[in-house]
């Protein structure tokens, strides 16, 4: 379903200006569709108003400091230099501002493919086969949260048994999230789980009693 799937995928990846540890970055689409799934994303990302966030009417606010603008743009920069197509953005807005871009087929050695961009970019992929776009979405040495949208019960657990990610979304976004969710960074990303019932044992020091007496 490609118009559930634009709606979240816009959310997710640029709620925050995509600074969200598990925001959308990377979306593995069949080859076939791939561009028109790019630029109908696009389209979608380019409704959205960038701007300052105390504005009742701004989808998009600033990049944490103004040197993870430049930074942001110089990794876009290197993708597109290394053969990505810009379907939109791809441009510096201000001191700490940044467009909302989509990138078609970076290669997989940029950094934008490779780390994780921490800004308001999405990149879509091209895939031949199902079994492809997973291991390249296992290949990196982070794993967090993925998705998949999937009309078929078969994809979904074909998906959810495959990908490294710690949670598996079905028809929705990397960075949905409930209070009572359990959150682990896997690899790289982290340890140890996140969440109110974890958090708490965590906050928690177990103690242990060790007694010898002849009436026990």
């Amino acid at each position: 379903d490609h118009e559930l799937a634009i709606q979240a995928l816009t959310k997710g990846g640029f709620y925050h200006a995509g600074q969200v540890c598990v925001s959308v970055q990377r979306v593995f689409v069949p080859r076939a569709s791939a561009a028109d799934f790019a630029k109908a994303l696009a389209a979608s990302a380019g409704r959205l108003t960038v701007g300052d966030p105390l504005k009742a009417d701004t989808d998009v606010g600033p990049l944490i400091r103004h040197a993870e603008t430049q930074r942001v743009h110089e990794w876009v920069s290197e993708a597109l230099e290394s053969g990505a197509t810009k379907i939109i953005g791809g441009e510096v807005l201000s001191d700490s501002t940044y467009a909302c871009t989509v990138l078609l087929d970076p290669p997989d050695e940029v950094r934008v493919s490779q780390q994780e961009i921490f800004g308001p970019v999405v990149c879509v992929y091209g895939y031949d086969d199902v079994d492809e776009a997973i291991r390249r979405a296992n290949q990196l040495d982070v794993a967090f949260q993925a998705a998949v949208f999937t009309a078929s019960l078969d994809t979904a657990m074909h998906a959810w048994r495959n990908l490294d990610g710690s949670a598996i979304m079905v028809n929705d976004h990397t960075a949905f999230r409930i209070d009572g969710m359990p959150f682990a960074g896997l690899r790289l990303s982290g340890l140890g789980t996140g969440g109110i019932g974890h958090t708490i044992r965590d906050l928690q020091v177990d103690k242990m009693l060790v007694m010898r007496s002849p009436a026990l």
